[in-house]
C-alpha cells in the first residue's frame, strides 16, 4: 500500500501546522488558514480521498502560497507539487515542507504561471501533467478569465482526475460594472487594498505586510462576477469600491462543464470566512472529474454502413 506524505518516516507535520510568516501571522489570517484547512479535511471522503491512500495520488496545489492545501492533504496524497508565480511564496512553501522533513522529490513548490498566454514551455514536461487532484484555493476569483483558467487546469488532470476549486460565493448585492470600469476597480483593488502575493512576482510592499489573505493575483480580474463595495480602506466615505469578489455556483458549474468535467458537485463551507477590511464571506468547494467518456466523444464517429 502506498505511503501518504504524512506517514513518511520522520515527517513532522506539526512544523507546517505551527509555521507562520508575514503571510499568516495576524489573528484573522490564522483563522482564515484554519478554516480552509478544516474545510478541506472535512471533505476528504466527499473527494474520494482515503488515508492512507490505496494507490499513488499526485496533487497539484495551484497558486499554492505557503501551502495550506498541501498541508491539508498530506495524509491523503503520495506527492504534492505547488506552483505559484511569486517566488517568495514558493520559498515559504519549500521552507515549511523542508521543516517537516518531507523529501524534496515528494513535496516541493516551483515558481510559474500555468495560465500565461502563450503557455510557458517550462511546463511541457510530464512532471506537470496527469495529476490525480488539482486544487486551486481562494485564487480563481482574481483571474482575468476564470473559464479559461478552469479549462487550462483541467487539461493537466489524468483521466479520472479531479479538479477542485475553493473560493468565495458572490453576494446578492454584487454589482457588475462595465468592462473598463471593472478593470480599473480591479487594478485599484490589487494595488491599494490587498496582498497580491500569488500571481505577482515581486516582494510584498511593506505597507501590505499582514494585510493579505494569501490569494492575490497579478492578472486583471475581468470575469462577470466582479462587483464593487465599500472595503473600508479610506477611499471615500460611502462610495462603492472593489473588494473580494466571488462566483455564483451555477456560473462555476458552467465553467466546469465547458472544461468537459463530469460529476460536478459542490459544498458550502459551514462557517463564514472573515476577511480583514471586507467582512464576512461564504466559501464553497466545487469538484469535477475528467471523464474518459467525454474525451472519447471528441474522436470522429465512424459512419454506419
Amino acid at each position: 500500500m502506498p505511503t501518504s506524505l504524512a506517514d513518511l518516516p520522520s515527517v513532522n507535520e506539526k512544523f507546517w501546522v505551527n509555521a507562520t510568516s508575514s503571510y499568516d501571522s495576524l489573528d484573522w489570517q490564522r483563522r482564515f488558514t484554519k478554516q480552509v484547512f478544516n474545510f478541506i479535511r472535512a471533505q476528504a471522503s466527499w473527494l474520494a480521498l482515503t488515508s492512507p491512500p490505496t494507490t499513488d495520488v499526485h496533487l497539484l496545489d495551484y497558486a499554492c502560497g505557503p501551502g495550506i492545501v498541501s498541508l491539508s492533504l498530506l495524509p491523503y496524497v503520495t506527492s504534492a507539487l505547488g506552483i505559484d508565480v511569486n517566488p517568495h511564496q514558493v520559498a515559504e512553501y519549500n521552507r515549511r515542507a523542508a521543516g517537516c522533513n518531507l523529501p524534496l522529490e515528494k513535496c516541493h513548490a516551483t515558481p510559474g504561471d500555468l495560465l500565461s498566454t502563450p503557455p510557458s514551455p517550462a511546463f511541457d514536461s510530464p512532471e506537470f501533467d496527469s495529476f490525480d487532484y488539482i486544487v486551486c484555493s481562494a485564487a480563481l476569483h482574481h483571474v482575468d478569465d476564470p473559464a479559461e483558467a478552469v479549462k487550462r487546469l483541467a487539461e493537466r488532470l489524468r483521466l479520472g482526475g479531479r479538479l477542485v476549486i475553493i473560493d468565495f460565493l458572490a453576494k446578492d448585492t454584487d454589482i457588475a460594472p462595465d468592462e473598463e470600469e471593472r478593470r480599473q476597480l480591479n487594478e485599484e483593488y490589487r494595488v491599494r487594498s490587498h496582498d497580491n502575493t500569488h500571481l505577482t512576482s515581486g516582494p510584498m510592499p511593506p505597507s501590505q505586510h499582514g494585510l493579505g489573505h494569501d490569494h492575490g493575483h497579478g492578472h486583471d480580474h475581468g470575469h462577470d462576477n466582479d462587483h464593487s463595495h465599500d472595503h473600508g480602506h479610506g477611499h471615500g466615505e460611502g462610495k462603492k469600491r472593489h473588494g473580494p469578489h466571488g462566483f455564483k455556483l451555477d456560473q462555476m458549474k458552467k465553467y466546469f462543464a465547458d472544461a468537459e468535467l463530469a460529476d460536478i458537485d459542490s459544498v458550502i463551507a459551514p462557517e463564514k470566512i472573515v476577511i480583514e477590511g471586507f467582512g464576512e464571506w461564504d466559501g464553497f468547494m466545487m469538484q469535477g472529474t475528467k471523464n474518459s467518456a467525454l474525451v472519447e466523444l471528441e474522436e470522429p464517429i465512424p459512419l454506419m454502413r
